[in-house]
């Protein structure tokens, strides 16, 4: 029996006959002798061109058919595959015809009449057909591989055992120069360069003759004496008992990258010794080189791996890093910027830099990479700022000099234009210096000069202008002044920041000025105008004699001499015990009882007499006697309070008024809490009154320092409310007592609507809030009738009483405490 167990899949037989009882013969004795198959039957050309597109074994066919003769059957198979096993079957055959059949590719035939060598000319013929497939599969190969060797763009070259070259491919004649026919035979030393040394050849032989592929990097030259750089991969091929027949080299040139390195690796050194910073990122700003320069400015490691930083990263602040989003912009737009920036420095130091950014594009005009250059300039920087500090200061002094007055004089005039406010310009001389300059010498009177440089700057403040016009002359430039009260302020400023002498040579030199003062706009409004008038002015002071000042305008001198006067007075005044206190009663609507006083500053001048509080408080407040005369209010507030316990009279409170200045005094808690506590005043009996202004100015610390007063039991009012620019909703969030509403709202308020408006709105929404309510200027019977229908809890003012010194308040409280009782009694009378 045969075996059947070549093919793990039954065979499929194509049988090409036209009489069918011939095919089931055929096919019968295939069976008996125990192959397994399928099979089909055609006998027409057209059937066996479908058949054909199905995959078939092995096709037998019949060589005399009335449709399809044997021959072409042939002829078609081989068309279709030359490798197919193709057997005649066939009772007519002569011996001529199956020459000639074998001839045009059948692979036998057999007579019908002797099926028997039938089976093993099928195993034959299959086995011989998958020779045949195996044959020409591996020449298809060779001739792929043939065709990839010849069309490769890297070199080859194949040697015998010895090294002799028996093949180079068309890359290697284009690479070399040399053609196959002139090397064939030649060893590859005819490439050599002279640049590899006999060890080298020596490590590569023993790499290939152990069997091994050496890789590694040639230097050769090629036919004309040029030198090339080759990539070189040489591998050894073995015969079946593992012997080396042959070696197989290729190559790739390299030469063009090997110099794009060496360019690198140039630019590279160039770039690591260059003291500029460079740096090299992508599109999007993230970093991928920096040179050596740029880490030591930047103070960063040398290793430390910069790809996580960001170009943005390098400037010192957002100012700088909104300067170089913008030149990322300009750089991509136009592929170049350059300006200047403050580089984030070693330590977080402002660096600064002259920059340049550029773009550099693809072939294809996109952008592969941005790079930078950063150069420090803050040698240049400070040069810059010494050379304008030169230009524009006077080099003894160091004050700013005439130009540069005529530059801060232009921005103060623009500055109180646009405000409303005035400039004041002082022109001072110094009195008597060529005398001084004359005795002790010019070194003497440039040390002076100094000295009294350095005195006016600490004299006035950071945003006037002290500077040299020339010689020993000074000039002045003040700004935000109000009024000529504030020009008299600085004056006394002036006088005493010199009423300690000069050192010169250890001898005293006391110091004093002739002065004048410009004002604008009331003295002109261009520059030149108001130096030349303070100039006039200066020679009218000095024509009066030494440490005089004179206004151009000569009314306000006359007004200057009396306030400085007043001022001079105004200092000795606590120690003559010239002040005393008027008190004010308030009395409580409800029960028609003064539950309180106010008290209210005067000034009983020995000359002039009692000085209107208008007058002298800002005087006070702006010389900063305030705070000791505050403070002595305060004592007297308490001791009247004490008079008028002891007079009979409880739950009765004392206000007193509470400045700027003494609000902002770092002490104010300590002198209340003392002067309570030595007084032996009741806490609740002491209110102090605080502008809304005062407040609004600092919420917060104002907040802070009321909390702790309020919290010692002292009763806190806001004074004059409506007039400042704060809210019943804020005031809400301080700790508050009471609400004063101010006289300019209740002098009108039964004949205006508003004011009855803005006074009834006060009244319900402070009760809403839990705080008392007093009226201040009440003057007439109505309006004192409309707060009490609108639930006004107290009034004060002259319809009720004038303030009063204090014998006369205790003879008022005395005479208002009977009428009470009286009415306590029964009696009715109505005293408003």
């Amino acid at each position: 029996m045969p075996n059947t167990q070549q093919h793990p899949a039954p065979l499929r037989i194509l049988l090409i006959e036209d009489v069918e009882d011939d095919a089931q013969l055929l096919v019968d004795h295939l069976h008996s002798e125990g192959l397994i198959f399928d099979w089909r039957r055609i006998d027409t050309e057209r059937d066996m061109n479908a058949k054909l597109q199905e995959s078939w074994d092995i096709i037998v066919s019949d060589f005399s058919m009335p449709y399809l003769s044997g021959t072409r059957a042939l002829e078609i198979v081989r068309q279709h595959d030359p490798d197919i096993p193709f057997i005649f079957v066939s009772g007519t055959i002569g011996e001529d015809t199956a020459v000639k059949a074998m001839k045009s590719g059948a692979q036998d035939y057999i007579m019908k009449d002797n099926l028997n060598r039938l089976l093993p000319a099928i195993e034959r013929e299959l086995r011989d057909a998958e020779v045949r497939r195996k044959h020409r599969q591996a020449e298809q190969i060779l001739r792929k591989l043939s065709l990839v060797v010849k069309q490769a763009t890297d070199s080859v070259f194949i040697t015998d055992s010895s090294g002799r070259i028996e093949y180079v491919n068309p890359a290697f004649e284009k690479l070399t120069g040399y053609m196959a026919d002139e090397i064939r035979g030649c060893t590859s030393a005819v490439l050599s360069s002279g640049k590899h040394d006999t060890a080298f050849f020596q490590k590569l032989w023993r790499i290939i003759r152990c069997g091994d592929i050496f890789k590694g990097i040639l230097i050769n030259r090629r036919r004309n004496g040029e030198l090339f750089h080759e990539e070189k991969v040489i591998a050894p091929l073995k015969d079946a008992q593992g012997h080396i027949t042959h070696f197989v080299s290729t190559g790739r040139d390299i030469t063009a990258r090997v110099h794009v390195e060496e360019a690198n690796a140039r630019l590279i050194s160039i770039l690591e010794a260059t003291p500029d910073l460079v740096a090299i990122f992508g599109q999007e700003g993230r970093l991928r080189y920096m040179n050596r320069a740029g880490r030591r400015l930047l103070g960063l490691d040398f290793e430390e791996d910069v790809s996580t930083r960001h170009v943005q990263d390098l400037v010192h602040n957002d100012a700088a890093q909104q300067h170089i989003s913008q030149a990322l912009l300009a750089a991509r737009e136009h592929d170049i910027w350059n300006g200047e920036t403050v580089l984030r420095g070693a330590g977080g130091k402002g660096l600064p830099v002259s920059q340049v950014m550029l773009a550099h594009r693809n072939t294809d005009g996109s952008i592969e990479y941005l790079s930078t250059i950063m150069r420090d300039i803050s040698e240049r920087k400070h040069f810059e700022a010494e050379l304008r500090h030169q230009t524009n200061h006077d080099h003894l002094t160091g004050l700013p000099n005439r130009f540069f007055l005529v530059d801060r004089f232009t921005s103060a005039l623009e500055y109180a234009k646009r405000h409303g406010e005035y400039v004041a310009v002082l022109f001072l001389d110094l009195d008597n210096f060529k005398r001084i300059n004359d005795n002790l010498g010019h070194a003497a009177g440039d040390s002076l000069l100094q000295q009294v440089a350095q005195r006016l700057k600490s004299c006035f403040r950071s945003n006037d202008t002290v500077a040299r016009h020339g010689g020993d002359e000074f000039t002045i430039v003040a700004n935000d002044i109000k009024n000529s009260e504030d020009v008299l302020r600085l004056l006394q400023k002036l006088n005493t920041a010199f009423e300690r002498p000069v050192i010169i040579r250890s001898q005293n030199i006391y110091i004093t000025f002739s002065i004048g003062i410009a004002l604008y706009p009331h003295d002109g409004d261009q520059i030149e105008d108001l130096l030349n008038r303070a100039d006039i002015a200066m020679y009218r002071a000095k024509s009066s004699g030494p440490n005089q000042y004179r206004f151009y305008a000569s009314e306000m001198n006359a007004r200057g001499h009396e306030l400085l006067k007043l001022e001079a007075d105004l200092r000795l005044a606590l120690t003559r015990e010239e002040f005393l206190l008027h008190y004010q009663p308030q009395l409580d609507l409800r029960s028609n009882r003064n539950i309180g006083i106010e008290g209210l500053i005067r000034w009983q001048h020995p000359v002039r007499g009692l000085i209107s509080p208008a007058d002298f408080i800002p005087l006070l407040e702006n010389s900063g006697m305030i705070i000791s005369v505050g403070e002595w209010v305060l004592r007297q507030a308490c001791k009247i309070h004490r008079t008028i316990r002891e007079a009979g009279f409880d739950d009765f409170r004392v206000s007193i008024n509470v400045s700027a200045a003494q609000f902002n005094d770092e002490h104010l808690f300590d002198k209340i809490n003392r002067t309570l506590r030595d007084e032996q005043m009741p806490q609740q009996a002491l209110e102090l009154e605080i502008t809304e202004n005062i407040l609004m100015k600092d919420p917060v610390g104002a907040a802070e320092t009321l909390r702790a007063i309020h919290a010692l039991g002292v009763r806190i009012a806001i004074d004059d409310f409506g007039t400042g620019y704060s809210s019943l909703a804020y005031l809400k969030r301080f700790p508050l007592n009471a609400l004063k509403i101010d006289r300019t709202f209740v002098s009108d308020l039964v004949d205006d609507p508003s004011d009855a408006a803005i006074s009834e709105a006060s009244i319900s929404l402070a009760h809403k809030l839990d705080l008392e309510v007093i009226a201040e200027g009440v003057e007439t019977v109505k309006q004192l009738e409309f707060l009490r229908t609108h639930d006004c809890d107290m009034v004060q003012g002259y319809y009720h009483s004038k303030p009063l010194p204090r014998s006369e308040l205790m003879n008022f409280l005395q005479r208002k405490n009977s009428i009470s009782r009286n009415r306590s009694s029964g009696a009715d009378n109505n005293d408003g």
